[in-house]
């Protein structure tokens, strides 16, 4: 079997509903997703899938929707969306001692990725998933989320990793079927 792996780094915040520990406080990390695709046989170009495809249909997407964001469960978002339309409101007021005007929004996912979406409560971006966004359940997403787009007869989604860390040590969490 061939196999290729594709990965992106992306930059976001998280809150983890209900943990015992630290990871109840907003904190952010460099994440990288990645994926793995297998086929036993190779394309009429050479591939299992073209790096590009990879970026275009699954990475790209999430990055778009993660980027320079706060990730939160459906949980915490419902019961605390007010509370963050007026901090959002008085973050992206700032712009206006330094800018002189409100500058641009962020970049986006438009509509649905996998269940996820973005939110824009006073300006600030914020990612909404239908659960609280471990590593574990990141990478069980991403899998899901590669198998809608990257999968088709000859090829087949192996897995998928999310690095929630990296130094000072690495923190991965892999989800395979």
């Amino acid at each position: 079997m061939y196999r290729i792996t594709n990965g992106i780094y992306i930059s976001f915040a998280h809150h983890v509903r209900g943990h015992s520990g630290p990871c109840i406080s907003l904190h952010g990390h460099t994440w990288k997703f990645e994926v793995t695709l297998g086929a036993n046989e190779l394309d009429s170009e050479g591939f299992v899938v073209d790096f590009g495809q990879v970026r275009k249909e699954v990475l790209i997407p999430c990055h778009n929707l993660l980027d320079h964001s706060l990730a939160m469960g459906e949980g915490t978002w419902s019961k605390n969306h007010r509370h963050f339309a007026s901090i959002g409101a008085d973050l992206i007021g700032s712009r206006m001692e330094t800018l002189g005007h409100d500058g641009e929004r962020q970049n986006a996912h438009a509509g649905l990725l996998n269940g996820a979406r973005n939110e824009f409560p006073g300006g600030i971006k914020v990612t909404v998933f239908p659960f609280s966004p471990t590593s574990e359940r990141l990478a069980e997403w991403l899998y899901r989320l590669a198998v809608d787009n990257m999968e088709e007869g000859r090829v087949k989604v192996l897995g998928t990793k999310v690095y929630e860390s990296l130094r000072p040590t690495e923190s991965i969490a892999e989800f395979t079927p």
